[in-house]
């Protein structure tokens, strides 16, 4: 009974201490209303590293959305150098290479590298390398907006460790043969944004139709929306613009399909398939399966317009895309035949 008594008496006086730890530790942290925002300081601060640490991956790329867009005026088409695209000579990857990281997303291997100018590059390999520069050639003197890229059909790069499925494609020293160079400047914020054919600011344009007849023309069978991106550029005069495109042209120049049967930069294959299924009143129909899941149909006038654009491309310029792309001669002279047909296939069903 007495071990109890003390026993509890020792609980009662430990439990008041308890109390009184907490008056002064309260006491002590209660801020005053000048006091209050210093104490949330540190969260503030925090934030603004997190943000810091975002823009310093990013510099100079544009922070807040821009003006949707996703066509632009190229001028004269028949003067267009299709070598070079969007790019230019002095933007070209430049040796040496040094390793990065394997990039693992996608479906095709790549890996991340730094040439010696400093500037990111994601380089590509297997056969969709040849389909997705020769495609994004036409897609931007069409008007519309590409990523940056290069044929390289040899090179080594500096570093290189840990390769997954790119491992086939490079080897122990480095070297690789016939890899696609895809620019990631610092001055281009990537959007994480996936717009679906049916779904984006420019349903009923003339602009998509006219990206939609050429993902027929070119048989993009792989047109979903997690290859339909967005990026966001400043401008000449500093404004800045958030351009719809189609960020993967890899799966194309050969047979639209399902899983099993479609087909890319196979000559054989594109050769034969269909085009355009048929012209009914004010709308012209193409022979697409694939995964673009709307726009398989588009009105006259805008397939005009389209061809307005389209058919001003030489066949030298459309040469220049394949040679580009580093196409053999016969692979050259049969993709440019082809794509000769079927625009005056269009230009006949558009009259």
């Amino acid at each position: 009974m007495f071990r109890l008594k003390i026993s509890r008496s020792f609980s009662s006086a430990l439990f008041a201490f308890a109390l009184l730890i907490c008056f002064v530790a309260a006491s002590v942290s209660t801020p005053s209303s000048a006091s209050a925002s210093g104490g949330a300081e540190p969260q503030k601060k925090d934030k603004e590293s997190k943000k810091g640490k975002k823009s310093k991956k990013s510099p100079n790329a544009p922070a807040e959305p821009g003006t949707p867009a996703m066509w632009e005026d190229r001028g004269d088409v028949s003067k267009l150098n299709l070598i070079m695209g969007i790019g230019s000579e002095e933007g070209m990857p430049k040796p040496p290479f040094q390793f990065d990281k394997e990039d693992v997303t996608g479906t095709n291997p790549k890996i991340k590298v730094i040439d010696a100018n400093g500037v990111k590059w994601n380089l590509k390999f297997d056969e969709e390398v040849h389909a997705e520069v020769a495609a994004s050639r036409i897609a931007w003197a069409c008007g519309y907006m590409v990523e940056e890229s290069y044929f390289m059909p040899s090179g080594k790069v500096d570093g290189v460790t840990g390769l997954g499925r790119a491992k086939k494609f490079v080897g122990s020293d480095g070297s690789f043969t016939n890899g696609m160079f895809e620019k990631r400047p610092d001055n281009i914020a990537r959007r994480a944004i996936n717009w679906d054919w049916d779904k984006n600011p420019f349903v009923g344009t003339k602009e998509l139709s006219g990206l939609a007849i050429l993902n027929c023309l070119l048989s993009n069978w792989d047109a979903k929306p997690t290859n339909n991106n967005v990026l966001g550029m400043f401008d000449d005069d500093g404004s800045v613009k958030d351009w719809y495109l189609v960020a993967d042209w890899g799966g194309t120049f050969g047979k639209t399909g399902g899983f099993m049967s479609h087909t890319k930069w196979d000559l054989a294959d594109y050769s034969k398939q269909q085009f355009i299924s048929g012209s009914r009143g004010n709308t012209i129909s193409f022979h697409y399966s694939g995964k673009m899941s709307a726009l398989r149909s588009v009105p006259r006038e805008h397939a005009q317009w389209f061809l307005g654009i389209l058919g001003k491309l030489s066949d030298n310029q459309i040469r220049d895309a394949f040679r580009a792309a580093g196409a053999t001669q016969a692979e050259t002279e049969g993709f440019t035949a082809q794509i000769r047909k079927r625009i005056s296939e269009l230009q006949a069903a558009a009259r």
